[in-house]
């Protein structure tokens, strides 16, 4: 019972540490919760699939987007059942999306520092050492830079799954159990070790495309090395087990997007060709890099000068912080400096450096993505399994130190050690950018403006009146419109309680052709065929146009006869169509 409640404590002590962090970090205490974080860019994708959620009781079909035929989000390639389900949980406490998507965000840091620390401690590292390394990789700076890319920052299920890998690394048996009287292996479905590895494959199953893939490139990799060693090649088949009920979880999720594609095609995927996967693979420079904008001006600058080179895109949240790189040397030194003492380095330093050849840009997923798929095309994103890596071994160095220790005040002393190295870790990957401290008062005003806006505009028309969404904009995946950017026009529909709005059609659906068809015609012709679509009123986002809007607002304003509703901020306008 003792040893119970002391890993409650020490797991409560972890957490509440975490969220003290978190809170100086970000600089909560100017946050206000019905606000999102992050209001432009991907991180509207995740607002308008949370609201979804909660108004429609789940996020893939949404009848107030896409009119007149509704945003079906099966045909985008980015399933993400687990995670949303997740927020569907802590819809049930508010109602809010805004609050629910802050919430989840913030529940990933302790989430993680929680898996970690679990994983360390199962490994034996003693609590200490264990909570360092847990702290750091719950507070990496890929975590903030992601905060757009939600679900990616969700991350808190990977130290599962590398415990699992480090399982097949090191041989164990589980799932698949050699009897010495049988010639064949036989399925264990019943002991801990097989229920777990199970459960953390469904789980991450269904965690889109990126990480599922990353973990069976991993096990696969863990499977060869373990039948190397026991030159067995029935070393192979339990990571085959687990690879490919990984796949069938993914497919399964993914049933909805292979459906719609059979009916539909391929065209809202979104274009991928190898030179993606080119571009936005991994940079050793960058894992070892400070990051951009470091609290150093020195380290900032540095970083500064090195960006000005090519290939510099998502890759350049991929730094493993000071830590972190010290991880990546003893790994490196690991490869040559095999030791039987320390058999988890051995396994991490094989893992290091497959992440490393799959990733690098030139590397094995180039190949992957020229001879079987360029779906897979952001193979940078793999350095958040390399950063666990990285960390893990640094608490192995850490731990053989503090456990050769037996004098308490030696130890104390080397606990406070680790505080310093916390504290001096924290502040060396996190920094005061908008990533890691959201610009709380730009984005509050932006959203209270749009708010009243959008309040303005449901106001004067009836529950369920459609609006046309000028300038046109295909989705998903748009570049750039001079000053608007990718799905700012979903902005309309996170205030909107009644209405429906035309932005959200599947490019190359057949809503999509008519909305890009009609958006080109002359303002007469335009209103004349909306009008007969049942459409009440024309939204125009005035950051899209090079003229700001000036002259189609001219053109609405003479043929309507009244002039339109502006938005606070003034970049935004409404036409009025009535009869």
């Amino acid at each position: 019972m003792k040893g119970k409640l002391k890993t409650v404590f020490e797991y409560a002590g972890a957490v509440l540490l975490c969220l003290l962090i978190l809170t100086c970090v970000m600089k909560l205490w100017r946050a206000d919760f019905k606000t999102p974080f992050a209001y432009f860019g991907d991180a509207l994708l995740y607002s308008v699939g949370t609201k979804g959620a909660i108004e429609q009781g789940w996020w893939l079909h949404n009848p107030h987007l896409g009119a007149p035929s509704g945003l079906k989000y099966e045909a985008y390639p980015a399933i993400e059942n687990f995670h949303f389900l997740l927020i569907k949980l802590i819809s049930w406490f508010t109602a809010d999306h805004a609050s629910t998507l802050n919430l989840f965000y913030l529940l990933t840091f302790p989430l993680t520092v929680i898996s970690s620390l679990y994983v360390l401690r199962y490994l034996r590292f003693s609590y200490p050492v264990a909570l360092l390394a847990s702290l750091l990789y719950a507070f990496l700076p890929y975590h903030f830079f992601r905060s757009y890319h939600l679900f990616l920052a969700a991350y808190y299920l990977l130290p599962l799954m590398i415990l699992v890998v480090l399982w097949i690394c090191s041989g164990e048996q589980f799932l698949i159990v050699q009897r010495d009287n049988t010639r064949w292996p036989k399925l264990d479905l019943k002991s801990r070790k097989s229920i777990f590895s199970i459960a953390v494959c469904a789980m991450l199953g269904s965690c889109g495309i990126y990480y599922p893939f990353f973990s069976c490139f991993l096990l696969l990799i863990a499977g060869v090395t373990a039948a190397v060693y026991r030159r067995s090649i029935y070393a192979l088949m339990l990571p085959g087990i687990l690879i490919g009920f990984m796949s069938v979880v993914v497919l399964i999720n993914y049933l909805p997007l292979i459906q719609y594609q059979r009916a539909h095609g391929t065209s809202s995927t979104g274009a991928r060709s190898v030179v993606d996967a080119e571009i936005m693979g991994l940079k050793i420079t960058q894992l070892l890099l400070p990051i951009g904008g470091h609290r150093l001006p020195s380290l900032g600058q540095l970083k500064y000068r090195y960006n000005l080179g090519p290939l510099v895109n998502e890759n350049d949240t991929a730094s493993l912080g000071v830590v972190g790189s010290v991880g990546f040397m003893i790994l490196l030194f690991a490869l040559f400096y095999r030791t039987a003492a320390f058999p988890i380095l051995n396994d991490l330093s094989i893992l290091n450096l497959s992440a490393l050849l799959l990733a690098t840009i030139g590397g094995f997923g180039v190949l992957f993505a020229l001879l079987i798929s360029p779906q897979i095309r952001a193979y940078n994103r793999i350095s958040v399994f390399i950063a666990f890596f990285c960390l893990v071994a640094v608490a192995q160095t850490l731990d053989v130190f503090y456990k050769r220790l037996k004098a308490r005040k030696t130890q104390l002393g080397f606990i406070l050690m680790l505080g310093f190295v916390l504290v001096a870790g924290v502040y060396d990957q996190t920094s005061t950018t908008f990533f890691f401290v959201p610009e709380y008062d730009n984005i509050k005003n932006e959203y209270q403006s749009d708010r009243e806006f959008v309040g303005d505009i449901e106001a004067s028309l009836p529950a369920g009146a459609m609006i046309f969404q000028l300038p046109y904009m295909p989705f998903p995946e748009s570049p750039p419109l001079h000053k608007m950017f990718d799905h700012d026009l979903f902005k309309a529909y996170l205030h909107s309680k009644s209405l429906r709005w035309s932005y959200g059609a599947i490019n190359g659906d057949s809503a999509d052709l008519w909305q890009r068809s009609v958006a080109a015609k002359p303002v007469t012709e335009l209103v004349e065929e909306i009008s007969r679509a049942g459409f009440m009123g024309i939204y125009v986002n005035r950051d899209g146009y090079a003229d700001g809007g000036a002259q189609l607002e001219g053109e609405l304003t003479s043929f309507l006869g009244t002039p339109p509703l502006v938005s606070r901020k003034g970049n935004l306008v409404f036409f009025k169509l009535g009869d």
